[in-house]
């Protein structure tokens, strides 16, 4: 296999497992019409606390401008809200509001517990090799500045 057609099929296998993700995301939280990226961002905040928006676009790996359409969407239905920082008012937080974060504690423990069976399932071995494959990815994709 050619140079080409090997990183074609890594961003083929990336997309795929992604979407896996995503569509068990999704059928958490179908019936109060979230989409993946806003229970993605909704489940970090639900794990991390409270975090501004350039925080949140690094650990999802989406724009600042694309985490913020998607936080102004949240904010409309109630799920979120922003908090000016004390300390410095120019600084805003993102946070899953307090009625919600009771609301879907369960649901993300769900998903987690999906993926801790998931991984379970495979052997110490499997588990290390994924570990260091997406590692090494990582690190060829830093290096590149992709």
């Amino acid at each position: 296999m050619n140079d080409a057609n090997k990183s074609m099929e890594i961003v083929r296998m990336l997309k795929q497992v992604m979407d896996s993700i995503k569509q068990s995301v999704r059928k958490e939280f179908e019936d109060m019409n979230l989409t993946a990226p806003q229970g993605m961002i909704i489940g970090m905040l639900s794990h991390e606390g409270k975090m501004k928006i350039s925080d949140l676009s690094k650990r999802i790996g989406l724009s600042n401008s694309t985490i913020s359409g998607i936080v102004d969407r949240l904010e409309k239905q109630g799920f979120v809200e922003r908090i000016r920082s004390e300390k410095d008012r120019r600084v805003v937080y993102v946070d899953v509001n307090s009625e919600f974060r009771k609301n879907s504690k369960d649901r993300f423990c769900q998903i987690q517990r999906k993926m801790e069976t998931v991984i379970s399932k495979t052997s110490d071995e499997e588990a290390d090799k994924i570990l260091e494959g997406l590692s090494i990815l990582k690190e060829v994709v830093d290096r590149e500045n992709f």
